[in-house]
């Protein structure tokens, strides 16, 4: 790490007056144009903060443009987020032929895309007229190069690997201005950024000057969003691949959330890229399986081409790149034991398993169909008018040709992400009451429901619901045939359940933070009481015994994978001593490959141990860079809240 670097990672999280310029220009932008259409809103807001928000350049910067406005927390005009745009349009084509692309158009929302590309001019203008100004006060040659590719990307197309990672950045930080949104995502960053990378290597620029700009990125990503994703591999590996990773190794910082495609022709130096990185103990990268997330994306009408092209959206999220409105985690979610519960406490009572299982799906059915799905649609009805979005807008090709907004069906698919939280609770409580009640007869049914409704006062049945062996994540086969059926019960609700005309609904079995966040949750006849956390993802829950790296890795395996492409996380924990050197890398080689063979989605690993964590709580300041994996985002773990770092100290 050069000295460059060391000083911009020092100073990442620096004040910045662009943080209290962007409260001050949203407030009085929207209160100035306040009964404008939300499009031509946000179009007047842009120009506002390009006009106004104050240029923030660093003299060490070869990436320039701030994103530390988004610390500031509140936007009632935001937008959704959670999308990748086609950042490989807006570097192919170039700001001048995307000019020329909505003359073309007579739409109404094309004179707002018109308002919004204007503003993204004169941001990049003012960075540019910034850079010259300090050369030539300084003489420092950077920032005349930084000039340079301000100057080239405003008024025609990158020509090397810096100018088109240059653009990417503008355009990241205008969508952030825009809709204060999270989770917006690089797509397949090492496939349309390694034509140029290629070319300048050829030209024979020194690797390491390309690794110093790729760097000056990656710092950049740290200063807003906590779940900017970025996509590398699946069938593109190239030398920008192992580049991506080795300067993640070597940084160790919280962002950008790397991921990595992995199918049967993953190179051996991609593995070991991935497999030294996962070492480095930042919880990098989440590793997906190519196979399962296609064939995911195929069941939901997805082209074979498209969903071969997905990217990674937020933490987990499935996405065909750069020409989908997905709304991936924001679109809607319901937690699986509240369905549970409201079912337990309906006053019937049943005599044999088969009749209350029968009796349970059909409510969870009716509830879905009446209840849940209704809200959905509403959710659907709001985003169409309360988050459309001009800049957005034009940097979809597809919205290019139509001249519609994407939350205006612009894009080729508008999809409308599921979060569904608990489903391994949801497996261990009708586990628990499948065995207890109706086979071994230790109590009655009516009697276990009051218990739990209680929060379990017989201290005798709590212990033996909370100890019961074969839980879900034990590799047992009562609950793995429970996983399989729960879960193609639900994707196939999903999926049949329409929001709205051209609109794809799709399902991942996670809810972002919502098992931790648990203080309101009520007890569940898994042993679990008022309080305790819900299981997340497809992991077994915390409170199942006997559970093994293997036996969690075995059952997850039995969810039906392919049918939630909007995220099946699986997180495990591993001991860093257990993982050192080469034998390390081939442990984790191995734990991956078996999963995705079997038909796993997802898997990301915490290699850390419980006493760092813990010493981490009490001296923080020796930990300042310590990064730890939470939900789908890696972050600095003395930064997190206490319910959080105690979380990830249990789990350990």
């Amino acid at each position: 790490m050069n000295e460059r670097i060391r000083y911009l990672k020092d100073n990442i999280l620096k004040e910045s007056a662009d943080i209290a310029a962007y409260r001050e220009i949203m407030s009085k932008s929207y209160a100035e144009n306040e009964g404008m259409e939300e499009i031509f809103l946000k179009a007047r807001f842009l120009s506002d903060f390009a006009a106004d928000i104050p240029v923030v350049l660093d003299e060490n910067e070869l990436i320039c443009g701030s994103m530390r406005f988004w610390r500031y927390s509140a936007n009632e005009h935001g937008n959704i987020g959670h999308i990748i745009v086609d950042y490989e349009m807006m570097i192919n084509d170039g700001i001048p032929t995307i000019r020329e692309k909505i003359q073309r158009l007579s739409t109404a929302d094309a004179k707002a895309f018109a308002m919004a590309l204007s503003a993204f001019e004169l941001f990049i203008n003012r960075y540019e007229n910034e850079a010259e100004a300090h050369f030539l006060l300084s003489g420092n040659a950077d920032m005349r190069r930084v000039a340079e590719n301000c100057r080239q990307i405003r008024t025609g197309k990158a020509q090397n690997f810096e100018q088109a990672l240059q653009l990417v950045w503008f355009t990241h930080v205008f969508l952030h201005a825009e809709g204060k949104a999270a989770a917006v995502s690089f797509g397949r960053f090492d496939k349309y950024l390694y034509p140029f990378y290629k070319k300048d290597l050829e030209r024979g620029i020194p690797e390491e000057q390309l690794r110093e700009v790729l760097a000056c990125f990656w710092l950049k990503t740290c200063e807003g969003d906590e779940s900017q994703n970025l996509t590398l591999g699946g069938g593109v590996d190239n030398e920008l691949t192992i580049a991506c990773l080795e300067v993640t190794a070597e940084l160790k910082v919280w962002q950008p959330s790397v991921s990595v495609r992995i199918n049967e022709k993953t190179p051996d130096r991609v593995w070991k890229a991935v497999t030294e990185l996962m070492k480095a103990g930042i919880g990098m990268p989440a590793v997906f399986n190519d196979n399962v997330i296609t064939a995911a994306l195929r069941k939901l009408t997805i082209s074979q081409e498209d969903a071969e092209n997905y990217g990674i959206v937020g933490c987990y999220e499935a996405n065909p790149s750069g020409n989908t409105y997905g709304t991936t985690a924001a679109g809607g979610s319901f937690f699986l034991h509240d369905i549970l519960l409201s079912f337990l406490y309906n006053g019937e009572s049943y005599t044999d398993f088969d009749s209350f299982y029968a009796a349970f799906l059909a409510f969870f059915k009716n509830k879905y169909e009446t209840e849940i799905l209704a809200a959905f649609r509403a959710n659907w009805a709001y985003i169409t008018h309360a988050f459309v979005s001009p800049f957005q807008g034009l940097c979809f090709g597809d919205c290019l040709n139509s001249g519609l907004a994407a939350e205006r069906g612009g894009c080729k698919y508008t999809m409308f992400g599921i979060n569904i939280l608990g489903i391994g609770t949801l497996i261990d409580s009708i586990y628990c009451i499948k065995k207890l009640v109706f086979k071994e007869k230790y109590c009655t049914y009516a009697y276990l429901i009051s218990q739990v409704q209680q929060n379990f006062p017989d201290e005798e049945l709590f212990l033996r619901c909370r100890g019961y062996q074969g839980k879900f994540g034990t590799d047992n086969d009562e609950t793995n045939t429970m996983a399989r059926e729960l879960s193609t019960f639900i994707a196939d609700l999903v999926d049949r359940g329409k929001i709205a005309e051209g609109v794809i609904p799709y399902a991942g079995l996670f809810s972002f933070l919502s098992d931790i966040n648990s203080q309101h949750y009520p007890a569940t006849p898994d042993g679990r009481r008022n309080g305790d956390r819900i299981s997340y993802g497809i992991a077994a829950s915390d409170i199942t015994v006997g559970k093994t790296i293997t036996s969690i890795l075995k059952s997850s395996a039995n969810i039906a994978n392919d049918r939630f492409a909007d995220g099946n996380p699986l997180m495990i924990r591993i001991n860093k001593s257990k993982v050192v050197g080469d034998k390390g890398d081939m442990i984790l080689r191995s734990l991956v490959s078996a999963y995705f063979e079997k038909g796993g989605f997802h898997l990301q690993c915490n290699i850390v141990d419980a006493d760092t964590l813990k010493d981490a709580q009490v001296n923080p300041e020796k930990y300042r860079d310590l990064t730890v994996r939470i939900s789908g985002y890696s972050a600095r773990f003395t930064t997190l809240s206490a319910s959080i770092q105690n979380a990830l100290i249990e789990r350990m």
